[in-house]
């Protein structure tokens, strides 16, 4: 594993999307998992910056989403599906047509798990941004998710739903199930690049890159890939 830490919270954001912006460089036509959550927002502001301001080229990239809520439409703000079209998708120049995201109001939600694991056998993707959650969980893969699994409807914990209700307005509306690209599928990805930021995150930083690989903390299956990179602050790097 490859770790970088940077002093402030710009330096993160902007050592992030110089990742991305790498893997795009050298492979136009990339295909790219995006990640949700409060983490990643920065460096999608940033990949905006460099689309307006350097002239980078996403448009033959192909853009996946990692998750989606359950029950919530792509056209809701507190979705997975709209926040990142918004945050970056629709700024940089990716195709409409190159954009896929997992069907959080199906009627038939394996069929639509099923059918996302169809596009990614299709799209195999090259570079898998993700973020960590405080229990270790990644994508909505929570603790005690097996390894095996590839896109799946999960229950989220009651951690997650203390974590996402600032998306919400409280923990009583956070969806009780998402869609998620499943571990297995996320570890046959070319790449992976991690990032965590904050004092909150350091321990389970320290447990997912330090620890034992298992189960009860998601993320730590990641020390098994050949090609992970891990972005942190030095405040998530604290106890490394």
């Amino acid at each position: 594993m490859r770790i970088i830490v940077e002093d402030t919270e710009e330096q993160f954001h902007i050592a992030s999307a110089l990742e991305v912006t790498k893997q795009v460089i050298a492979k136009p036509n990339s295909v790219v998992t995006f990640a949700g959550g409060e983490t990643t927002v920065g460096l999608y502001r940033e990949l905006t910056h460099l689309y307006q301001e350097w002239r980078i080229d996403f448009s033959k990239m192909k853009a996946f989403t990692l998750d989606e809520y359950v029950g919530l439409s792509p056209d809701d703000p507190r979705s997975v599906s709209y926040r990142i079209r918004y945050q970056v998708l629709n700024h940089i120049g990716v195709q409409s047509d190159h954009i896929y995201m997992p069907d959080g109001m199906a009627e038939d939600l394996q069929k639509a798990c099923t059918t996302y694991d169809r596009l990614l056998d299709e799209h195999p993707v090259d570079l898998e941004i993700l973020g960590i959650g405080s229990n270790g969980h990644i994508g909505f893969n929570e603790p005690g998710t097996p390894f095996h699994l590839d896109t799946h409807v999960s229950n989220l914990t009651s951690r997650t739903a203390k974590d996402k209700a600032g998306f919400f307005g409280a923990v009583g509306s956070v969806p009780v199930q998402g869609i998620t690209v499943g571990i297995r599928r996320i570890m046959r990805s070319k790449h992976i690049l991690l990032l965590a930021k904050g004092k909150s995150k350091s321990e389970i930083i320290k447990q997912a890159l330090m620890g034992p690989i298992t189960t009860d903390v998601p993320a730590s299956v990641l020390q098994l890939h050949p090609s992970l990179t891990i972005v942190l602050d030095k405040a998530a790097a604290e106890l490394m």
